[in-house]
C-alpha cells in the first residue's frame, strides 16, 4: 500500500487529531478593541458620528414615488422561499465575515499594510520599538456577534463564512434565474429616468410623515426599487468578486490584474459592500414595522394581498428559527469545532484544491 499523502498539501496529513471543543481558558486571553474609526485626511473619526446622520438621511430617502412597473403575480411561493434562506445565510456570512475581520481590525488600499496607512480600524494604533504580530493584532469579539466569538480564531470563521456563502450563491443563482423567467424582474431594474426626480419628490412627503401610498404588491416604489437593484445586481457580485480575489492563489495567478487589484483593496471594497448589506438590512428591518407589519408580512410570507393575518404566524416562526440560530451558532462551534471543519472541507475542499494546484506568482 502507498504511504504517499492523499492531499496536495503534504503537511496536512501530518497534522495531529486535538480535542474536538475551543476550551476558552485554554485560548488566548481576550482583548478588546475600540469603537471602530474611519481615517478623513490625517484625523480619526469614530462612526458614531455617522449612525445618526446616516439614520436620519436614510429615514428620509427610504420612500420615494411609485415609479417601477407593475407586476402580475405578487410574490411567488419561490420567492418568499428564497427571501427567508437569504437572511438565514446572511445571518451567518455577516456574523463569521466580522469575526474574520476581528483577526486584523484594520483596512487598507495598498497591499503592503505598512503600520500607519490602514484607513479604517477598530484597534489601536501599531506601538512603536516592538514586534507586534497578528495575534497581537485580533479582538475579541463578543459571543452573541462573531462566529464563534473567541480571540483568533480566523480558521473557524473562515470554515463559516466560505461555506455558507456557497450557498447562499447557489440560491442566487437560482434566483437570477426566477427573477427574469418571470416578471419579477420589473420590479428591480430600473426602466427610465423618472426614478430620480420622482424620488426627491417623495422623500420630501416622507419627511413631513406623510408617508406614500403602498403598492408593494404589485410595484416597488422608486428608492426600494433603486436600493434593491444595488442589493442584487451590484452589492451581491461585487462581494463574490472581491472575496474570491483576497485569495493569495487566485490574485497572484492573475498577474497585472492581481497587482492592480490587490487583496487590501479587495478586503476594503468586501468591506463596503458587506456594510452596504448591513444598513440595506436594517433599514429594511425597520420599514417592515413602519410600513404595516401586517400588509409585509401577508406579501412575503404568505403570498395574499388582503386584510387577514395569514403572513404573520409564518414571520413569526421565521424570526424564531433565525433567533434560535443566532444564539446557537457559536456555542455549537465551541463544542464541535472538528465537525465545523470537516463539514466545511466537505463543502468548500474541492474550490480549495483547485487553488493549491494554481501556479500562482509572486506579486511585485
Amino acid at each position: 500500500m502507498s504511504n504517499k499523502p492523499t492531499t496536495p498539501e503534504p503537511l496536512e496529513a501530518a497534522i495531529t487529531q486535538a480535542d474536538d471543543r475551543l476550551l476558552a481558558d485554554h485560548w488566548m486571553p481576550p482583548q478588546a478593541g475600540i469603537v471602530p474609526r474611519v481615517r478623513v485626511g490625517r484625523r480619526w473619526i469614530s462612526v458614531l458620528w455617522a449612525l445618526p446622520i446616516g439614520t436620519a438621511a436614510l429615514m428620509v430617502l427610504i420612500a420615494v414615488a411609485q415609479a417601477a412597473p407593475p407586476v402580475d403575480s405578487g410574490f411567488p411561493w419561490w420567492l418568499q422561499v428564497q427571501h427567508f434562506l437569504n437572511m438565514f445565510f446572511m445571518l451567518f456570512i455577516i456574523r463569521a465575515g466580522l469575526q474574520i475581520l476581528a483577526d486584523h481590525p484594520r483596512l487598507y488600499w495598498r497591499r503592503h499594510c505598512t503600520p500607519g496607512t490602514d484607513w479604517f480600524r477598530f484597534q489601536r494604533p501599531v506601538p512603536k520599538g516592538r514586534v507586534w504580530t497578528a495575534k497581537d493584532d485580533s479582538v475579541t469579539l463578543p459571543t452573541w456577534l462573531g462566529i464563534p466569538g473567541l480571540r483568533h480564531t480566523l480558521g473557524l470563521a473562515r470554515w463559516w463564512h466560505f461555506s455558507v456563502n456557497l450557498l447562499w450563491v447557489i440560491n442566487g443563482v437560482l434566483f437570477y434565474g426566477l427573477l427574469f423567467a418571470t416578471d419579477q424582474w420589473r420590479r428591480l431594474v430600473p426602466l427610465t429616468w423618472e426614478v430620480f426626480p420622482a424620488a426627491l419628490s417623495t422623500a420630501i412627503q416622507y419627511a413631513s410623515l406623510n408617508f406614500p401610498v403602498d403598492h408593494s404588491w404589485t410595484r416597488y416604489n422608486g428608492l426600494q426599487e433603486l436600493s434593491y437593484f444595488v442589493t442584487v445586481f451590484v452589492a451581491a457580485p461585487v462581494s463574490i468578486v472581491t472575496g474570491l480575489m483576497q485569495s493569495p492563489a487566485i490574485a497572484n495567478s492573475l498577474g497585472w490584474i492581481g497587482r492592480l487589484l490587490n487583496r487590501q483593496a479587495m478586503r476594503s471594497i468586501h468591506f463596503l459592500s458587506f456594510a452596504w448589506f448591513v444598513t440595506f438590512i436594517a433599514m429594511h428591518g425597520v420599514m417592515v414595522f413602519i410600513t404595516g407589519l401586517r400588509q409585509n408580512t401577508n406579501h412575503m410570507f404568505a403570498g395574499v394581498e388582503n386584510d387577514s393575518w395569514a403572513g404573520l404566524p409564518l414571520f413569526l416562526l421565521a424570526m424564531a428559527v433565525l433567533t434560535a440560530a443566532w444564539l446557537l451558532a457559536s456555542p455549537f462551534t465551541r463544542r464541535h469545532a472538528r465537525l465545523v471543519q470537516r463539514t466545511g472541507r466537505f463543502m468548500i475542499g474541492w474550490l480549495k484544491t483547485l487553488a493549491t494546484r494554481m501556479d500562482p506568482k509572486t506579486q511585485f
